[in-house]
């Protein structure tokens, strides 16, 4: 169960309202029992990175051991101006997300931190208590095949990128050999990915769209965006396993409010066990 972690609206009524991300998840994890919870994705420039630790560790006491830290170099410009916090070039915000990363990666799995990066210094720094987990998943997201990737293969359990199965497959292979690189295997990071446009399923397009009309009219969207096609449990089935053999292997689902219970549920009654009987 994921949240964003951004401070506006991102289309339609980009003035409106917008809570914070680690507020709800804290929140989520007191009301739930089994699912796991994360960020898809924090932006690194956001927070300290030992604030962010003691942050997750937190959560992941709250939630009895179901924390994932999702996390990310940030894109969002005018979040970054509105609220005062430096917008680095490209290369300086993947440069944080790596020492970011390295940073809470030490924090959490070691007694004291000590670091002297750049962008990230630590002092014997503490993270107590220790999270639940033995080692708390860190899911890093972007596609960025010189310098993201490479931090994934460095420090990710979790990746996280968007595009068609060829896409993917693609970016997998570039992933294993910054893996290969730098002496880690592959095969301990899970790839996920998110199928773009939202995933709204129903028996009609009509029906899917008048479900669009609703999300429209929730954010004030001047236009109701066009339904994906991709709208049946069988055509999602068929698409999941293309991912499937690219090498993903897990798939997430954008929902917005008013939240979209009936495709929520077809995915978990009527998708998930079939691909599971179709899957090896």
């Amino acid at each position: 169960m994921w949240t964003w972690d951004h401070f506006v609206p991102l289309s339609g009524d980009t003035d409106g309202p917008m809570f914070e991300a680690w507020e709800l998840l804290a929140a989520w994890g007191a009301i739930t029992t089994r699912v796991k919870i994360g960020t898809l994705v924090t932006g690194a420039t956001y927070r300290n990175p030992a604030l962010l630790a003691k942050m997750v560790a937190t959560l992941d006491h709250i939630t009895k051991g179901r924390a994932i830290l999702g996390l990310g170099a940030a894109w969002h410009e005018d979040e970054h101006k509105m609220y005062g916090i430096p917008f680095l070039s490209t290369g300086g915000r993947l440069a944080r997300l790596a020492e970011a990363s390295e940073a809470i990666r030490m924090l959490l799995d070691q007694p004291f931190a000590t670091l002297n990066g750049k962008y990230v210094k630590l002092t014997n720094a503490l993270c107590e208590p220790k999270p639940v987990q033995a080692r708390l998943p860190l899911l890093i997201g972007g596609g960025g095949e010189r310098k993201t990737l490479r931090i994934v293969a460095r420090f990710a359990d979790y990746w996280h990128g968007h595009g068609t199965p060829e896409v993917i497959a693609h970016k997998l292979e570039v992933l294993k050999a910054h893996c290969a690189a730098v002496g880690r295997d592959i095969s301990e990071i899970t790839p996920l990915t998110t199928t773009r446009p939202n995933i709204v399923l129903r028996d009609t397009v009509a029906e899917v769209r008048a479900h669009w009309k609703q999300v429209a009219e929730a954010a004030r969207m001047t236009e109701v965006p066009e339904p994906n096609p991709i709208h049946t449990v069988d055509t999602l089935v068929e698409l999941l396993i293309r991912y499937w053999k690219a090498g993903a292997r897990g798939f997430l689902f954008y929902s917005q409010e008013p939240f979209d219970h009936e495709t929520i549920t077809r995915i978990a009654e009527q998708v998930r066990p079939r691909l599971t009987e179709a899957l090896p």
